[in-house]
């Protein structure tokens, strides 16, 4: 079993607070985002959203059961709203490539019920980011104010399209898991366990490959680490888990090991 003494620093996960006000991502299959709140906009306006790019005609879902209402401004293109019991969300600049239909999900009109992770809309470039890069402007409100939504939209489920479905339903119950293959760097078994790699290449279990480099942590869980030594190279098997903005970028401990064995 291998221990290695020492200190390492390791960032901490955010700490529980409220309940999110939302669950789920709003574009299938993720998006690349910033935290854009606040940022200048023309006319001395600020950004009150946060920008998910992705291609054009991605689809996008309710991220919370309720009522949707379709409308088209100058400004934002087709935009639908949808309400839910305490918060309410606009998905802006939808696909415009045939109008309306292209716009939203097939069957969707004002005054629609919906439930979460319903697919409602497509991504585009509508409005006043015609001719530009397609993403959706998503706002997040409560009330009559309107807050970043970036920290839950980093701690959201990730959607995965279901091919079998013409309407691309996703499906997010089985979660993924993380091949992550490079140098151990430290480990400690036990309740609090740590595991640590210098990664290298990391692939999930959909086949789809994750840009990172540099140190990687993971909880140790219930793996295994035998004779391990630090510098050897390691595969460490994530558990599954719903992917997640904050889990997909690796953050410190937002995964646990399922095993870690000598590789190649």
């Amino acid at each position: 079993m291998l221990i290695i003494t020492g200190l390492l620093l390791l960032a901490p996960l955010a700490q529980a607070g409220p309940a999110a006000p939302f669950a789920l991502f709003p574009v299938v299959g993720g998006a690349h985002f910033t935290d854009d709140w606040g940022e200048p906009r023309p006319g001395g306006n600020r950004h009150e959203g946060t920008d998910l790019m992705a291609p054009c005609g991605t689809p996008t879902v309710a991220v919370v059961s309720g009522t949707v209402s379709l409308d088209y401004g100058a400004r934002s293109g087709w935009m639908l709203t949808l309400r839910g019991s305490s918060t309410w969300y606009r998905y802006i600049h939808m696909n415009g490539t045939h109008g309306a239909r292209s716009a939203f999900a097939k069957g969707l009109r004002d005054g629609s019920r919906v439930k979460a992770g319903q697919v409602v809309a497509y991504v585009g470039n509508t409005g006043d980011a015609a001719g530009g890069a397609c993403h959706v402007h998503f706002e997040l409100h409560r009330g009559n104010a309107v807050m970043s939504p970036f920290r839950w939209l980093q701690q959201a489920t990730i959607l995965q399209p279901n091919a079998s479905d013409p309407a691309t339903k996703p499906d997010a119950s089985s979660g993924v898991t993380l091949t992550i293959t490079g140098s151990l760097v430290w480990a400690t078994t036990g309740a609090d366990g740590r595991i640590v790699v210098r990664v290298t290449k990391v692939v999930a279990s959909d086949g789809t490959a994750i840009d990172r480099t540099g140190l990687v942590a993971l909880r140790a869980g219930a793996a295994s680490l035998g004779d391990l030594q630090a510098g050897e190279t390691v595969s460490v098997v994530t558990t599954a888990q719903a992917p997640t903005s904050e889990r997909l970028d690796l953050k410190p401990l937002a995964w646990t090991a399922a095993s870690a064995t000598r590789s190649g």
